[in-house]
């Protein structure tokens, strides 16, 4: 639906802002410690931040920090803006360096360009068929093959094979760039490298597994797994199961320490929809690209499918970003889509979730403003505030978090400024690799502060 963008670079180097453009709004965070806002939405709509639920992850993250044992797992999901993990690998990297690395969490068995992983090595080649949600599913019709993250996985052939290992942190030439430009450019942001995870054994390049979860569905019989995994002596380990399917998923975990790479061979053509590594304590991170969807069209997974996965993955912190394609679908009233089926797709996806994982946080990174070229210079225009318009008040009144990227980018002008500095693309929509870890600090640094403050109440 969205044309390919043009990145600036391939892969990725960390950075961290120690500055942000000032913002001249309210930076009070909505909310008290284990209750709902009280107020009106008019009484926080031009507040770049609301808690919501997040006390709930406070709580975990507190326990984490007190005990430096087990992991805690956050869940992103966003369209094109995150391509590349250009903005969810700063995330990543951002939590792992404070909270400890607890892996890379759901990984691709295929990859391409969109969904590529940074601070990963995925070694699988052509085992997989790859199942998603289809461009231009307008009006939402069942995906019966999908897993719980709209995506799912089945072997072409009895013993299919992925192969998965640790790799050294990746870097990026464009970030690198934008840093010897911000050297004569002191009013843009100052963006820095981020350390290695706390009590990191292997510095930048990532800390040993020992721990590989699958999440499957039945292909028509028994699955039979057999996972070797190499060791941090060089050492390979192997282990089988049988796994019989009675309904449902069947959530099926191996033991792998100290694991550097994995290899798992499947046999009975199962579906895949879900293949997480972690390791014993820290913050596992995984990113979902659905690149040129919308959001809401994830209610297109069977309920009882996406139900099983998220009860088996027990995600602590769901975060999304979506806006671009439903205010571009909204601008062209494509297919009678409306504000009114818009909003209300979301509020039942929602609530979806929230039955799924009641115990899981819900955070939405709202849009920032995007321009579209219209009498031959780039505008604003109204279907895209409509819809930042729905999600901020959704997600006040559905008591979720909410960090508003149109207010951090200083609203229209901030957006036009942030092009001419390399962050926004030149399509006035996309963020740049710079721009991508601009926005991830940001978010970061007003979660951490607001985590802080909820520590003292």
């Amino acid at each position: 639906f969205l044309r390919a963008r043009s990145l600036w670079g391939r892969l990725n180097t960390t950075i961290r802002i120690a500055s942000l453009l000032p913002l001249l709004v309210s930076l009070q965070c909505s909310g008290i410690k284990d209750q709902p806002d009280p107020r009106p939405f008019e009484a926080v709509e031009n507040d770049l931040f609301l808690r919501g639920d997040l006390h709930r992850f406070y709580a975990k993250l507190e326990k984490l920090q007190k005990e430096k044992k087990g992991v805690i797992r956050v869940l992103f999901f966003g369209d094109s803006v995150i391509w590349g993990d250009c903005l969810t690998v700063r995330l990543k990297r951002d939590f792992q360096r404070d909270f400890g690395d607890g892996g890379r969490g759901l990984l691709r068995l295929v990859d391409w360009a969109p969904t590529r992983l940074m601070d990963h090595s995925n070694l699988t080649s052509g085992a997989f068929e790859k199942k998603k949600i289809p461009f231009e599913s307008f009006q939402i019709p069942t995906f019966p093959d999908l897993g719980f993250t709209g995506f799912s996985y089945r072997p072409f052939r009895e013993g299919g094979q992925s192969v998965q290992a640790i790799a050294p942190r990746t870097g990026n030439y464009d970030v690198r760039h934008y840093q010897k430009m911000q050297k004569t450019h002191p009013d843009w942001p100052t963006i820095d490298d981020v350390g290695p995870p706390r009590d990191a054994k292997f510095g930048t390049d990532g800390e040993s597994w020992n721990r590989l979860q699958l999440i499957l569905r039945s292909g028509g019989q028994p699955a039979n797994l057999h996972v070797r995994y190499e060791d941090e002596t060089g050492q390979w380990n192997s282990q089988k199961k049988e796994v019989s399917f009675s309904g449902g998923c069947q959530s099926v975990e191996f033991a792998i320490p100290g694991a550097r790479k994995v290899e798992v061979t499947f046999m009975g053509r199962p579906w895949i929809d879900g293949m997480a590594v972690e390791t014993d304590a820290g913050v596992s991170f995984s990113s979902i690209v659905m690149r040129g969807l919308h959001q809401a069209w994830l209610l297109g997974v069977p309920e009882a499918q996406m139900q099983c996965g998220y009860r088996a993955y027990k995600p602590d912190l769901i975060i999304f970003q979506f806006g671009i394609n439903e205010s571009q679908t909204l601008h062209y009233a494509v297919e009678g889509f409306t504000a009114e089926k818009y909003e209300g797709q979301l509020r039942r996806l929602y609530g979806r979730l929230q039955k799924a994982v009641p115990e899981a946080s819900i955070l939405v990174l709202g849009p920032w403003d995007r321009l579209l070229k219209q009498n031959g210079s780039f505008q604003p225009y109204q279907a895209h505030t409509t819809v930042r318009q729905i999600q901020k008040r959704v997600a006040h009144d559905l008591n979720l978090a909410y960090f508003d990227g149109y207010i951090f980018f200083e609203r229209t002008g901030g957006i036009r400024k942030a092009v001419s500095r390399g962050l926004i693309q030149m399509d006035y929509t996309h963020v740049t690799y710079p721009g991508g870890h601009y926005v991830a600090d940001a978010l970061y640094n007003q979660l951490i502060d607001d985590y802080r403050a909820w520590l003292q109440e």
